[in-house]
């Protein structure tokens, strides 16, 4: 019997083992390194810029690959939701360096990460429970982005306070799979940050530099819980108006198309420290 496509996509993205800056752009290497990798599936350094049908279609379904609505607020109201993300996000973006893996990879683990916590209640005094989720998390967004992903037990770097066999991460990445309904190619701020780039470019193709300082101020923006408050197009315009504004003058209406809501993508910004 055929497998069933249910089947085939556990194969793929399911744990199956027998055998300060999260972007240090000062580091002329490193940047090298990406740039070098832009090329590549996996790599993440630069995105090409999406067609308006495709940014259209982004918008239509960027909605379904967010958290619930009350979970930011759930968030800042304190308690265990607040430290296990945060603790999450540490850990994700220690392994994600250990590694470098391209800044695609880290902000799906991050929307993995909150998606799932805005659904399940992890229950408490289980710190491991965090932990497990976090690889789980990131392991899923590798093996979506990547052209490389270290074994399970390679990927429980990063000081890791607790090792989990192959068999029990491949338990959490199903119940994480099974809680997203399986909607793991999300809509994020990198999806569109190539398109606003060109557009505040009036045309012109952005340039490495700025494909890269966009992807830092995102993943900067993704460790706050305020950028919750706002849709990735709102994020991704104003991370690209703040880019493009840094290198020249430019008309912040030549981004605004489809529906994307320009008084939030203006006031973004100036709350991504919180």
């Amino acid at each position: 019997m055929a497998p069933s496509s249910y089947e085939v996509a556990a194969s793929i993205l399911l744990c199956a083992e027998d055998s300060s800056s999260i972007l240090d752009l000062e580091a002329e290497a490193e940047e090298e390194a990406l740039l070098a990798r832009s090329g590549e599936p996996g790599g993440g350094a630069e995105f090409p810029v999406p067609s308006e049908e495709c940014v259209a279609g982004f918008l239509e379904s960027e909605a379904a690959h967010m958290p619930r609505e009350d979970y930011a607020e759930r968030l800042r109201s304190g308690g265990m939701d607040l430290r296990v993300r945060t603790d999450a996000i540490d850990w994700i973006w220690k392994v994600h360096t250990c590694y470098g893996f391209g800044p695609l990879t880290a902000c799906l683990a991050v929307n993995y990460l909150d998606r799932f916590l805005s659904l399940y209640q992890l229950p408490e005094g289980k710190a491991w429970m965090t932990q497990l989720l976090s690889v789980a998390c990131l392991s899923l967004a590798a093996k979506m982005e990547e052209t490389y992903v270290p074994s399970s037990l390679d990927l429980q770097a990063g000081d890791a306070r607790y090792v989990f066999e192959a068999k029990t991460i491949q338990r959490m990445e199903l119940l994480v799979l099974s809680t997203l309904k399986w909607r793991m190619q999300a809509v994020t701020p990198l999806s569109y940050v190539d398109y606003f780039l060109h557009r505040l470019r009036g045309g012109a193709a952005p340039s490495r530099r700025a494909v890269l300082r966009s992807a830092e101020l995102i993943l900067c923006i993704a460790r706050g819980t305020h950028c919750l408050d706002f849709r990735p197009s709102e994020i991704a315009l104003a991370v690209a108006a703040t880019v493009a504004g840094e290198e020249r003058a430019v008309d912040i209406d030549r981004a605004f198309t489809h529906r994307v809501h320009k008084v939030y993508a203006c006031t973004c910004l100036s709350r991504r420290s919180r």
